[in-house]
């Protein structure tokens, strides 16, 4: 008889709705492949916290590194700060050019090395598939901007990640580094800055539109997470399960995908969603403004060309 598994997943990043939707999605995905006999509880963090930690909310990373916790759906830059240091490159501006060039990319050879290389670069963890979560970036902002003049010398908040900062750089900003280590529900971290880096579904949860009511669509660079496993958890299964974890992860991550689209669709679109969110306007660059964006980011690529994998920004960008 093979042998049954009760899996904790944890959620952490906001909004929460967005990741409970795929973690969900999953979990009835693998227990439809393995009648139940592989079961996910999904958790948010501070129920988590509440459950088995007399409150106390431990950092996630933690949570996952030590097996307190078997699933949960992680930024990729995390995976940089983790020593996975080639999913910094997923941060870089203008990397990807469509929504079918990033899946390509994602679900190709490219992506599933860059996954394969966790477990090594970790010591703990695994990578089952590549998500959304929000897709491509943009910038909100105290006054509506309207080209990259208007940028140079604005305060920028940015999460961490030394491309982002970088790239900020590049755009003439000034970069203001926010926490990353936190619940990312903290809208008064950027108040001071005049613009925040974002993406359009997180801009409710991430940015407070009294402050920042103008959203400049940019599709600058993308948002990505990776579904991870805990490694010693992982080498429990055996392969038949793996494989079916692995291909629910594919399926949950192809579903959320589609979802984040649609979001930033509505967002960018919908009057009534812009009047609930407090948006007082969505600028879309012109297609000339977006190709100066382009050229002052050459920068961070040379910067970085030597920095990652060789050959891998070269191998995204020409996908």
């Amino acid at each position: 008889m093979k042998k049954t598994h009760n899996i904790k997943w944890i959620l952490f990043h906001a909004p929460v709705e967005i990741f409970v939707r795929t973690a969900e999605t999953f979990a009835k995905e693998i227990g439809e492949m393995t009648d139940g006999r592989i079961n996910i509880e999904v958790y948010k963090i501070e129920d988590y916290a509440k459950k088995f930690n007399d409150g106390v909310v431990i950092d996630p990373m933690t949570l996952l590194k030590t097996n307190s916790v078997q699933m949960s759906q992680i930024q990729t830059n995390w995976l940089g700060h983790a020593n996975a240091t080639d999913f910094y490159a997923l941060d870089m501006p203008f990397l990807f050019d469509s929504h079918d060039h990033c899946t390509k990319v994602l679900e190709g050879p490219i992506g599933e090395s860059m996954l394969a290389s966790i477990p090594e670069k970790t010591q703990t963890m695994r990578g089952l598939a590549f998500t959304y979560s929000g897709g491509y970036r943009c910038i909100a902002a105290k006054e509506p901007i309207t080209s990259v003049d208007e940028l140079r010398g604005l305060s920028f908040a940015v999460r961490i990640s030394p491309v982002t900062y970088d790239m900020a750089k590049s755009f003439g900003t000034d970069p203001a580094v926010l926490d990353d280590l936190t619940l990312e529900t903290r809208k008064d971290q950027s108040q001071d800055c005049d613009a925040v880096q974002t993406t359009l579904p997180r801009y409710e949860a991430q940015i407070n539109s009294e402050v920042h009511p103008y959203i400049i669509n940019t599709r600058h660079n993308m948002f990505l997470t990776t579904i991870l496993v805990n490694e010693s958890f992982w080498q429990e299964l055996d392969l038949e399960d793996q494989i079916l974890m692995k291909q629910a992860a594919i399926n949950a991550s192809r579903q959320e995908r589609q979802w984040s689209i649609a979001d930033a669709e509505k967002i960018e679109t919908d009057a009534e969603e812009h009047k609930r969110l407090g948006i007082k306007g969505v600028i879309e660059f012109p297609e000339s403004e977006r190709q100066k964006l382009r050229e002052m980011s050459k920068a961070v690529y040379e910067k970085y060309e030597d920095v990652f994998s060789p050959g891998l920004l070269k191998s995204i960008t020409t996908h």
